[in-house]
């Protein structure tokens, strides 16, 4: 008898578990079963995050596309690939994902932040501004 999606969902949570207690290698072979099961564009990003935070930044940038293609609208997928991006200094294809994440949340804090963070590191300095003062006007709310 096959795994069924209930099951990947099991996995899949065991998987992110494996995750947040910093066992990415754990991590990533778990998503790799669930992946067996159910392909799609959370396990992918998740996959993602783990290969990142193991420095497999290519790995992880063909995660966050796959991720991206099977669904284009979803912010964390974005949000997750402009940090990577921004961690290997490659600031204009960052800038390009928080844009995304802001086309579909407006209101996301931390994409702003970060866009914020990388026009700083561009000289754009008034756009910076711009961003984190919506940002603290955000949160104050």
């Amino acid at each position: 008898m096959g795994l069924t999606k209930d099951d990947a969902r099991v996995l899949f949570n065991e998987g992110v578990l494996s995750a947040d207690s910093n066992m990415h290698k754990d991590a990533i072979k778990i998503f790799d079963k669930v992946m067996e099961i159910d392909l799609n564009a959370e396990v992918l990003c998740n996959k993602g995050i783990s290969l990142a935070s193991l420095e497999r930044n290519d790995e992880a940038l063909e995660c966050y596309d796959k991720a991206i293609q099977m669904d284009p609208n979803d912010e964390f997928v974005f949000y997750n690939k402009g940090v990577l991006l921004t961690d290997m200094n490659r600031t204009e294809e960052a800038l390009e994902c928080y844009n995304k994440v802001l086309e579909i949340e407006p209101n996301d804090a931390d994409a702003l932040y970060n866009k914020g963070t990388v026009l700083n590191e561009l000289g754009k300095n008034d756009e910076a501004e711009e961003c984190f003062a919506k940002v603290n006007e955000l949160e104050s709310n």
